[in-house]
């Protein structure tokens, strides 16, 4: 069977109404439910208390410098932020609209948005534009609050965040064939910075392939005392090639 075109609304999908939106995708891809779900009273996206997530943020990573720390704190954030509109724009071809007032979120205990929602919503024509102003609010802020924080850095964690989760709602659905164009859907769009253009590679090990994004920024996890992500632009591609093999060839 050929796969479903991409961001075709399933039917009964085709409703404008947040909930219904948020309702079918949990559905659809139950493990997404909980990214979606925000309690009343919870805080606005705009109205985010940074010093108080940046503290929680400090208490998971105690040891890093302030740049550091807010890029760790970026890379998980903006990583929710990303599978909720990947998968709502996979299912219904509609996403909630992060960059109006009404959008909200909780945090976690390591200070990170755990969740988010908004009470409207966007077509694919117009998520880009609205993830765009949203990124762009979040990321002066986090620059205001920690100056040594490049703001082209936190721009390409959140262009790979989208890809990533892309891939993971395209392979859940399997349509991975479709992660590109929705990663692109959500990141063509340019503020101060652009989002760099997601770059993704096919794997072929052992006769079995999988897609993978070659990352064009660092999470900085490894100055953490973790180790480099298998991605990593800092890997050679000699070393990245190879473990994307052997995780291919398992």
């Amino acid at each position: 069977m050929a796969p479903e075109p991409a961001l075709t609304p399933r039917p009964g999908a085709e409703s404008t109404d947040a909930g219904e939106v948020v309702a079918d995708t949990s559905r659809a891809l139950p493990w997404t439910a909980s990214l979606s779900y925000v309690p009343p009273g919870s805080p606005s996206l705009r109205g985010l208390d940074l010093e108080d997530v940046l503290e929680r943020a400090a208490q998971r990573w105690p040891d890093v410098t302030p740049a550091v720390l807010a890029t760790l704190w970026w890379y998980g954030s903006s990583s929710t932020l990303a599978t909720v509109l990947t998968a709502q724009l996979a299912v219904t071809g509609r996403c909630v609209d992060l960059a109006h007032e009404s959008a909200r979120v909780t945090v976690g205990e390591t200070g990170t948005v755990a969740s988010s929602t908004a009470a409207v919503t966007v077509d694919s024509s117009r998520a880009g534009a609205s993830f765009a102003d949203a990124v762009e609010d979040l990321v002066e802020a986090v620059r205001r609050r920690v100056p040594s924080v490049s703001g082209a850095s936190l721009w390409a964690i959140a262009s790979d965040s989208v890809a990533n989760r892309a891939l993971d709602v395209a392979s859940a659905l399997d349509r991975v064939d479709d992660a590109p164009c929705w990663a692109e859907l959500l990141t063509s769009e340019r503020r101060r910075h652009p989002f760099p253009a997601p770059r993704f590679v096919d794997v072929t090990a052992n006769g079995r392939s999988r897609r993978f994004l070659r990352r064009s920024s660092c999470c900085r996890v490894v100055d953490a005392g973790e180790d480099l992500c298998t991605s990593c632009p800092r890997r050679t591609p000699a070393d990245r090639a190879a473990r994307w093999a052997a995780l291919v060839g398992r």
